[in-house]
């Protein structure tokens, strides 16, 4: 993926002789893995104080529902979970043993772990080789045969299968159930859009959609002991494992990240380039006990309700540049802004997907292949420019989706703010399109099951499957839907920002990118000898940069003299 970092040996691990999944790291951890088990990365839901449509908790695993994937909540959790923390079960508030123990702690704590899903092992599989078998009998009759086996005097080795605390028959015949029982792993068979039979062989979950993780090291430079013994803190690798591929893609869901991202060139980004400052993510994304800072706007939670800008972390300050002019800028209009005047630099991002259109992807289901939408994709996107306050409105489960923009697309993700809104800055955006169902009775999006697509191609069995599962009939729609995304990584150095006339027409650097008058706001309240009639009369416009200068820096008035807005923090004369 990029840069490992050298690999040393902890001194406290250098003791663990075993690596018997999570609880290995439980048995000194559990204070961390507690403040983890609260966090939107393990439960994948949470509060949304952000989020004003929204009230209580929601997230990727309840109520989310976006323009790329849809939902995990219809699809079979090994087809949707492979970047998820846990180790393959449910996450559920309640804490417990269970729930502590499926933390899988090397997914953020070393950059070389590879693992892979696995059925829910039996009890009765007691050497963990993920099969009720001989050897496993074998294990159990040793234990019966000894004399006045009990568990309460340390005897039967986790072989009590029924819980009455002795190794006895009814163990046994509880083994031979489990040694008879379907296999654990399903081979099943489905037929494609095109009347194609295909066929895969994939772990089989359990009746609450469970499996679990166990470490590849087929995929590893390293044994399972020896990653135990090196764990470190996050890196920019261990987190672009999951973030880099976001909607199955590398690049494919954010458009500022992607794979590439663990060393870009210094022009590419200056914060995460070796030949830049070098950052690790959580530099910025600080956290406090496991729970962390920043949200993009078309997400939900929140571990933190603060927001994660430029100048929170102390990095940067309100004053940032040797210009004045370019000084009065900072407060409505962000960094990101002209700092980071592309996205998707070095690879393509995701622009739209549709679901009519499926083609086959032999990498899925570890190479057995499936389908996947078709996507259109780009490199070196001008970003949109919207206002934004921090807050949005997002699209979850259940809601009527009513709010459709100028082309008839419905919003599944939207900034709140405006021209007049306190605290409102002006915020480079991707923008994602995509179709979905919609249900005429309700005007709810259906959740169509992601995992029938992989398997047949064919969107409307993935909605009629969607719908089984949630108890929904009637009709519905194929509709457009779309959504706004921050951008936020990718600052080039300060000779690449934009100039002035990338945003105002009448000044040099062009071509203009920002719809000033348009979509942002900044139009005259009236025609120009409306406003210029007001005071004195009417003149002949001698451009925009005279016109500002001679009325706002040489005057002192404020911007509700010619336009529909006010800049009260600026100190200016009002009407």
């Amino acid at each position: 993926m990029g840069i490992i970092m050298p690999l040393q040996m902890v001194p406290e691990h250098s003791a663990i002789t075993e690596y018997q999944g999570p609880q290995t790291c439980l048995a000194c951890h559990e204070a961390q893995a507690l403040g983890m088990h609260g966090s939107v990365h393990y439960q994948w839901t949470g509060p949304t104080p952000n989020v004003p449509n929204i009230a209580g908790n929601a997230g990727k695993g309840d109520l989310g529902f976006n323009t790329y994937c849809g939902t995990v909540v219809t699809s079979r959790r090994v087809a949707c979970w492979s970047c998820h923390v846990g180790n393959g079960r449910i996450p559920k508030p309640e804490v417990t043993f269970e729930q502590l123990n499926n933390i899988d702690c090397l997914m953020c704590h070393h950059e070389q772990y590879a693992r892979k899903a696995m059925p829910p092992s039996p009890r009765g599989d007691f050497n963990t080789d993920f099969v009720v078998n001989f050897p496993d009998y074998a294990r159990l009759s040793q234990y019966w045969l000894h004399t006045d086996c009990t568990v309460l005097d340390g005897c039967g080795g986790g072989t009590d299968l029924d819980n009455d605390g002795s190794v006895t028959l009814s163990d046994i015949s509880e083994l031979a159930a489990q040694w008879l029982a379907e296999g654990l792993f399903e081979t099943f068979t489905m037929t494609d859009y095109q009347g194609l039979p295909h066929t895969w062989t994939l772990p089989a979950e359990d009746a609450e959609g469970n499996f679990q993780y166990v470490p590849n090291e087929a995929a590893m430079a390293l044994d399972i002991l020896q990653v135990a013994q090196t764990v470190h803190k996050p890196t920019r690798g261990t987190c672009l494992r999951c973030h880099a591929y976001a909607a199955g893609t590398d690049c494919g869901k954010r458009g500022d990240l992607g794979s590439d991202t663990v060393n870009p060139p210094v022009d590419v980004d200056v914060h995460m380039s070796v030949d830049g400052q070098n950052f690790t993510c959580q530099q910025c994304h600080t956290f406090q006990n496991h729970r962390v800072l920043g949200r993009g706007l078309d997400l939900r939670a929140n571990d933190h309700p603060e927001l994660l800008t430029c100048t929170s972390g102390g990095c940067h300050t309100t004053n940032p540049h040797d210009s004045n002019r370019l000084n009065l800028h900072t407060a409505r209009v962000a960094c990101q802004s002209c700092h980071i005047p592309r996205f998707a630099k070095q690879m393509t991002t995701e622009l739209a997907r549709d679901w009519n259109h499926p083609f086959w992807a032999q990498g899925l289901f570890g190479g057995q292949g499936g389908y996947k939408p078709e996507e259109i994709r780009a490199m070196n996107v001008t970003p949109s420019y919207r206002w934004y306050d921090g807050t949005s409105n997002v699209y979850a489960l259940g809601l009527a989706l009513t709010v459709q923009n100028a082309t008839g697309q419905y919003e599944m993700g939207t900034p709140n703010g405006s021209v007049n809104s306190p605290g409102a800055k002006i915020m480079p955006m991707k923008e994602h399109i995509s179709n979905s169902a919609r249900h005429d009775a309700t005007g709810q999006l259906i959740p169509h099951s992601t995992s029938t697509y992989f398997f047949t191609g064919e969107f409307s069995r993935a909605v009629q499957e969607g719908m089984d599962q949630t108890s929904l009939t009637g009709s519905w729609t194929m509709v457009d839907v779309h959504t706004f995304q921050t951008i936020n990584h990718g600052v080039e150095p300060t000779a690449n920002a934009l100039a002035c006339g990338q945003c105002h027409a009448s000044l040099l650097g062009g071509p203009t990118r920002l719809d000033l008058q348009g979509t942002l706001g900044y139009q005259l309240k009236g025609t120009i000898q409306q406003v210029c009639i007001q005071c004195h009369n009417f003149k002949s416009p001698r451009g925009f940069s005279t016109e500002h200068d001679k009325h706002v820096d040489d005057k002192n008035f404020d911007c509700s003299w010619c336009h529909n807005f006010t800049r009260p923090e600026r100190g200016l004369i009002l009407p």
